[in-house]
């Protein structure tokens, strides 16, 4: 039997993917070089790595198997991935803990990565942070009536994902800053 008359003899009602007539070492092989290829362009977790894999349509067992070795050979790691992020997300753009932790999330990171790299995350770490960011931002609004001022810097910190009591205790501190 060709393959020409066995797709003919198929039933529309069957699932057929176009692995479906694939040896799995092909298959395999495809991912493979899929794996590489998307790690080669940047970093990314594993979550996003099976997401994209989804999205070619490689069958599920075939990308968790491959993704598994790719993570015990070292390929794929990733807490020291979302501790990059999280450094880098402090360090130049200000964000808070709860920021950070939505966005590792939002990323697919397995949430032992994201509590591992966020557990670094202090209280006062995070104060320290948002006062810098407060008093940077402050020489901005100058110009500005005090009572503005104030609610414009409490906005932003806000936004950066600062908890109340953070945004207020650093624009004070950035208020007591600007008045010496």
């Amino acid at each position: 039997m060709d393959i020409d008359s066995f797709l003919k003899k198929i039933e529309p009602s069957e699932e057929v993917t176009k692995y479906s007539l694939k040896s799995v070492d092909s298959i395999e092989e495809d991912v493979r070089q899929a794996l590489l290829k998307l790690i080669e362009r940047s970093s990314k977790s594993s979550g996003q790595l099976r997401k994209q894999l989804a999205e070619k349509e490689f069958p599920p067992q075939i990308i968790d198997q491959m993704i598994d070795r790719f993570i015990e050979v070292g390929l794929i790691d990733d807490h020291a991935l979302a501790r990059d992020f999280t450094e880098l997300a402090i360090s130049r753009k200000s964000k808070a803990k709860s920021v950070i932790a939505r966005e590792l999330r939002a990323k697919h990171f397995p949430q032992d990565a994201i509590d591992a790299a966020i557990a670094e995350i202090d209280a006062e770490s995070d104060l320290e942070t948002a006062k810098k960011l407060a008093e940077s931002r402050i020489r901005q609004l100058m110009k500005l009536e005090p009572e503005v001022r104030t609610r414009r810097l409490s906005s932003f910190l806000m936004r950066k994902g600062y908890s109340s009591s953070v945004v207020w205790a650093a624009t004070a501190h950035a208020s007591g800053e600007v008045n010496r």
